[in-house]
């Protein structure tokens, strides 16, 4: 059996008295696009923040690649392949998708060529390849 991309073992988060993510488990298998739902206020994007590094949990563990990557920085996590998006309705407004994704690439590759082409993978993967060439989008 292959080992998930990504583990969570009872992770929580409070601020205050306040829990903002309390015991969650979850694992992502290799390969998979996986989705997280919930109402506003559930507790999405403290989770994202948690498992990215931008916040470092009460308790529980967050392995990626089974590797424990719990509270770590996210500059390190970034190196591993795991971030995190915000909430920004147009990141860079002038520039194409490619170029957007190619911005995520940069961390692996200082080759402008390089990183277009690793954004070329990643559209066509997540099914934007459509859309690669247009700057509004």
């Amino acid at each position: 059996m292959t080992k998930p991309l990504l583990e969570v073992q009872g992770v929580s988060r409070s601020f205050g008295g306040l829990k903002a993510v309390q015991d969650v488990s979850l694992s992502v298998p290799q390969g998979s696009l996986t989705a997280l739902i919930g109402p506003n206020g559930a507790g999405k994007t403290t989770l994202f923040a948690l498992l990215s590094g931008f916040l470092k949990p009460d308790t529980g563990r967050v392995i990626l690649q089974g590797q424990d990557i719990t509270g770590q920085a996210p500059h390190l996590n970034a190196q591993l392949g795991m971030t995190r998006t915000f909430q920004i309705v147009q990141p860079f407004a002038a520039q194409t998708v490619r170029e957007n994704i190619a911005v995520g690439a940069h961390l692996h590759t200082a080759s402008r060529a390089q990183a277009l082409t690793m954004a070329a993978q990643v559209a066509e993967r997540v099914g934007l390849a459509d859309q690669f060439w247009r700057k509004d989008n």
